[in-house]
């Protein structure tokens, strides 16, 4: 009787270590998922800031190119209204003409800036977007 209860026994602890190795090993291959997810989370979170790097410093080179543009318009119109004026020619242009001059100027200047904004504002907003999907995916 002792010797059944004794393999009785034995068979009990041998089934509690073959549930435990089956437990050791889920947990081993959710570790393994979740250190998966943890590299592909920051895999995307790197490209995603390469991506908004790029896309500030394409912004930066279209802000400068734009204001070159813009430098050279008004360089050229400078020019040409000193031109005028060493020719005593903008004597007659009126002093209403010369009120709309500088609200072109002011214009141009405020749309360049505008545009600049609105882009920045595009750029957070798609951060925000890509930022707010990757947290629910993450979820």
């Amino acid at each position: 009787m002792t010797e059944n209860l004794l393999n009785e026994m034995i068979n009990k602890i041998n089934q509690i270590t073959s549930s435990l190795d089956g437990t050791i090993a889920q947990i081993n291959q959710m570790s393994t998922a979740i250190q998966t997810m943890s590299q592909k989370f920051s895999e995307e979170t790197i490209s995603v800031n390469e991506n908004i790097r790029l896309i500030v410093e394409v912004l930066k080179q279209f802000r400068m190119k734009s204001s070159e543009s813009i430098q050279e318009l008004a360089d050229t119109f400078n020019a040409k209204l000193k031109e005028l004026f060493d020719k005593k020619s903008i004597e007659a242009i009126s002093e209403e003409e010369k009120k709309a001059i500088d609200t072109i100027r002011k214009a141009a200047k405020t749309v360049s800036n505008n545009l600049y904004y609105a882009q920045l504002l595009n750029i957070i907003q798609s951060i925000r977007e890509e930022t707010n999907r990757i947290m629910s995916c993450k979820e």
